[in-house]
């Protein structure tokens, strides 16, 4: 009878293993998501949105094909729909089938009447891929990362798109009634053992002590006994109750069965950021800089002002233009426009906006080290350079935001700063023409050398022309000043200050004398009226949070002759 028991136990235990495991099987998680759609309204560009991209975890890419041009590039979403503006454009959506448990893709219009322009080569995109034909994306998941999908702009955008999500390997979880069959499996192999060992121990005896043998007893078939038929007893009356227990409890273990739920039926898109962020990656960066470094190159060695114009403005784009008009009146080499370099990448500060116009200053170069902004007026519009200034010697540059974080943007009339860009224009111009004893000293730091070289200049004129009246006269530009907060509650200021230099005779009959690039530019020498010269000056401050005791410290500067005129002729 033991051997039954353990027979019994054995196959109870197999039976258990057996659902577990045709239950692993039947519940193996998937490993890949794919949803696809052809798409049916006519549209140039297509929008997939974060709450698309991120709806599952994973690695993910975008598959499109279409009938030319396949064109994809990823971007902040909110950077994308600015982009688009007013044009048509379809934007997608998940459409999930419970009952299937399968996920397509669904389209919305939005009409538009904007112009469609092509998309490649915008400054505004993250990466962009284009390929004839079909184009596979991948691309990393974030909170804030979408896909245009376009052709040309003129062409309309590929018909087929397919979103796939791989999720790695997935280990479908052990179903607990298979590791409780296993157990009992391995009891009733065990009872089994035992049985065989008692079974064993008893046939060596009997056979030791073993009578003569005694004939059987006779039976009677189909007896009845006198006191009648009795319900069952000893091992015949748990038979059936075993064989119920049994059954219940196969159903309850069942029970311990995991429930597995298909991801595709429950997408959860990933929460959107709370607060601005970075407006430019330093990839975006590099291929910005390098542009912009190759176009002033090519302008720079033509003297071209027209293709300048591609890549740089405000500030820049006048001082540039002014260091061209003097480099073609001499035929010195050593006159040509200081050069932009495009790295190395020292210092990354974007803005953290989403509106424009946005701004970010960069810190190149190996040993002379320059501060360039850059400016995007409009997101269909490229970054150019605004402003750039050589970094002064012995500086200590403030600690900025990480380059991921972004800095915010403040505007010219806020007052979280100790002082505005107009103070600080008149603060340095008192500097320069009054020298350490300034006032001002006591909330600009005068110790630097582009104060100590253009005092000694102005100085140097004064005591020149003796014969003559000067006067110094220095203003800010109309032109907006670029402000970045920094870590310390302060801010980078960058401004751009316009210094006029007039010279008048004392007396009827004088005249007054200038050399160099002045005189280049006016193309005489002297004056017997008078002589007024411009300066430009693209200046970079850091200035500190309002009520701190901290001074007002010059970081960079540059300055370029602007114009030099004839007064009274």
């Amino acid at each position: 009878m033991r051997f039954w028991i353990a027979l019994s136990v054995f196959v109870t235990g197999l039976v258990f293993s057996a659902v577990g495991f045709v239950n692993q099987i039947e519940n193996q998680p998937i490993d890949v998501i794919n949803a696809s759609g052809s798409l049916s309204e006519p549209a140039s560009y297509v929008l997939i949105p974060n709450s698309v991209l991120s709806a599952y975890d994973g690695e993910s890419s975008v598959f499109a094909i279409g009938d030319g041009q396949v064109f994809m590039a990823t971007g902040r979403e909110s950077d994308i729909v600015a982009w688009l503006g007013d044009s048509q454009y379809v934007e997608l959506r998940i459409s999930v089938n419970v009952k299937d448990e399968t996920v397509g893709l669904a389209e919305i219009l939005r009409p538009g009447t904007g112009p469609l322009v092509d998309p490649a080569g915008a400054d505004i995109w993250q990466s962009e891929l284009a390929n004839n034909g079909t184009l596979l994306l991948p691309f990393e998941i974030t909170n804030e990362v979408a896909i245009l999908m376009a052709s040309t702009g003129a062409d309309l955008a590929p018909r087929t798109v397919r979103i796939g999500w791989d999720l790695g390997d997935v280990v479908a979880p052990v179903a607990p009634i298979t590791l409780i069959g296993l157990g009992i499996t391995i009891l009733g192999a065990l009872m089994g053992i035992y049985a065989s060992f008692v079974y064993s121990k008893k046939y060596r005896r009997r056979r030791k002590g073993r009578g003569p043998k005694l004939p059987k007893p006779i039976r009677m078939k189909n007896g009845l006994s006198q006191a009648g038929n009795r319900p069952p007893t000893g091992r015949r009356a748990h038979r059936p109750m075993g064989f119920i227990a049994a059954t219940a409890s196969l159903s309850l273990l069942s029970g311990c069965v995991p429930n597995y739920e298909n991801p595709i039926i429950s997408p959860q898109a990933l929460e959107q950021p709370g607060v601005l962020t970075a407006s430019m990656t330093e990839t975006q960066l590099s291929k910005i800089l390098k542009d912009i470094a190759r176009v002033i190159s090519v302008a720079d060695s033509e003297l071209d002002r027209e293709s300048l114009e591609v890549r740089v403005a405000g500030p820049a784009l006048e001082m540039r233009k002014a260091a061209y008009a003097l480099a073609a009146k001499t035929d010195a080499s050593d006159d040509g426009p200081t050069p932009i370099v495009a790295g190395p990448i020292q210092l990354f500060l974007p803005s953290a906006t989403d509106t424009w116009p946005r701004s970010a200053l960069v810190i190149t170069g190996q040993t002379a080290l320059q501060a360039l902004v850059l400016m995007q007026e409009s997101p269909r519009d490229g970054y150019k350079l605004y402003q750039y200034a050589d970094l002064l010697p012995g500086i200590q540059f403030p600690d900025v935001p990480a380059a991921t974080v972004g800095a915010n943007l403040f505007k010219e009339d806020n007052r979280f700063l100790s002082m505005d860009p107009a103070s600080i224009v008149e603060g340095l111009g008192n500097l320069l023409n009054v020298g350490a004893n300034s006032p001002w000293s006591l909330l600009i730091d005068p110790d630097n050398t582009y104060v100590a070289d253009v005092s000694s200049v102005q100085f140097g004129l004064q005591q020149t022309l003796s014969n003559a009246n000067l006067s110094f006269n220095h203003l800010i530009a109309e032109n907006p000043p670029v402000i970045l907060a920094n870590s310390d509650g302060g801010a980078l200021v960058a401004l751009y200050m316009i210094d006029t230099y007039t010279i008048i005779p004392k007396e009827p009959g004088d005249a007054v004398a200038i050399t160099g690039d002045e005189a280049t530019l006016l193309g005489t020498g002297g004056s017997a009226t008078g002589i007024e010269t411009q300066y430009g000056a693209m200046l970079l401050f850091n200035v500190p949070a309002s009520g701190s005791d901290d001074r007002v410290t010059l970081l960079g500067a540059t300055q370029q002759l602007l114009s030099a005129i004839t007064l009274g002729g």
